[in-house]
C-alpha cells in the first residue's frame, strides 16, 4: 500500500483544490477592475484547465471533460477582455518609450482600445450573472471538493514523472513542426505553457523526489511561453500600428510616428523571434534531470 502523502491521489487532489481555490479567489477582483485582475483570472483558468487536461488519464472523463469545456469557454471570455486592455498597455509603453507626445496617436492606439475594453468587461460582469456561469461554479466547486480519480493508489513518483515526459514531448512535436506561421509559433507557446503550469503544479504539491527537475521545468516552459508570447504580442502590435496608420493617413493626420513604432514593434519581434532555439534547448536541459 502507497503511504497517502506519496500517493498519486493525494497529490492530484491537492493540485486540483490548490487550482481551483486559486481561480474561485480571483473571480471577485477580476469582476471588480481591479488592477490586474482579469489577467489573474484569465492565468488561473487556464492553469486549472491544463492541470486536468495532465491528469486526464486518471481523471473520470465525463465530469472532468465537461468542465474542461467550461473552462475553455470562460477562459475565451476572459481572453477577449484582456486582449482589449494588453493592447492599450503595450500601445502606451511604446508612445513613451518611441518619446511621441501625439493626442491623435494616443486616441487612436491607447483611448480607443480602453474603451473597448471598458465595454467589454461590463459585458464580462453581465455575462457572471447567467444561469450558465452559475452553474459552472458550481461544477467547479464540487468538482475541486470530490475530484472523480482513477487509479489514486499509484505511487506519484512514477506516474508524475510520465506526466512530465509526456509534456516534453508535446514541446518537442509542436516544434519540429514549425512552418515559419504564427499558427504554428503559437502551438509551441501553448505547449510550453502546459509545461509550464503541469511543472508548477508537481513541484508545488508533488514527491520531493521530482522538485529539482520540476522547478527547472516550469523555468524553461516559462521562458518559452515569454519568448514567444512577446514575439505574438510585437507581431500583433505592429500589425495594429500599421492600420491606425492608415486610418491617420485617410484623416490627414501625420504618420511618421506610426512608422517608428512599427519598426520597434518588428526588430522586438524579430529580437524574441531569435531567442526561441535557446529556449527550447532549456526545456531539452531541464528534461534529462527526469532521467
Amino acid at each position: 500500500m502507497v503511504p497517502p502523502h506519496e500517493s498519486l491521489g493525494d497529490v492530484a487532489r491537492s493540485m486540483i483544490h490548490g487550482a481551483a481555490g486559486a481561480v474561485l479567489d480571483a473571480e471577485a477582483a477580476a469582476l471588480a477592475d481591479e488592477p490586474d485582475g482579469v489577467h489573474a483570472l484569465r492565468t488561473r483558468v487556464r492553469r486549472l484547465r491544463s492541470i486536468l487536461s495532465l491528469l486526464r488519464d486518471h481523471l473520470d472523463d465525463p465530469r472532468s471533460a465537461r468542465l474542461r469545456v467550461q473552462l475553455r469557454e470562460w477562459g475565451s471570455q476572459l481572453g477577449t477582455v484582456r486582449d482589449a486592455e494588453v493592447l492599450a498597455a503595450e500601445a502606451a509603453t511604446a508612445l513613451a518609450d518611441a518619446d511621441i507626445d501625439d493626442d491623435a496617436m494616443r486616441r487612436r492606439l491607447v483611448d480607443e482600445p480602453l474603451a473597448d475594453y471598458a465595454r467589454l468587461h461590463a459585458r464580462l460582469v453581465v455575462l457572471s450573472e447567467q444561469p450558465r456561469a452559475k452553474g459552472r461554479m458550481r461544477e467547479l466547486h464540487a468538482f475541486a471538493a470530490d475530484p472523480p480519480l482513477v487509479g489514486a493508489g499509484a505511487e506519484a513518483t512514477q506516474a508524475l514523472t510520465a506526466v512530465l515526459r509526456r509534456e516534453v514531448r508535446r514541446v518537442r512535436k509542436a516544434a519540429k513542426r514549425r512552418d515559419g506561421s504564427m499558427d504554428r509559433l503559437h502551438d509551441v507557446r501553448k505547449e510550453g505553457r502546459r509545461l509550464r503550469y503541469a511543472a508548477e503544479a508537481i513541484g508545488e504539491a508533488g514527491p520531493v523526489a521530482l522538485a529539482d527537475a520540476a522547478a527547472s521545468m516550469a523555468k524553461a516552459g516559462s521562458r518559452l511561453h515569454d519568448v514567444l508570447g512577446d514575439h505574438r504580442d510585437a507581431v500583433a502590435l505592429a500589425a495594429r500600428f500599421e492600420r491606425a496608420r492608415v486610418r491617420a493617413g485617410r484623416a490627414g493626420e501625420a504618420t511618421e510616428g506610426y512608422d517608428r513604432l512599427i519598426a520597434s514593434a518588428i526588430e522586438r519581434a524579430d529580437t524574441r523571434r531569435g531567442q526561441l532555439d535557446r529556449a527550447l534547448r532549456r526545456v531539452r536541459t531541464a528534461s534529462q534531470l527526469l532521467d
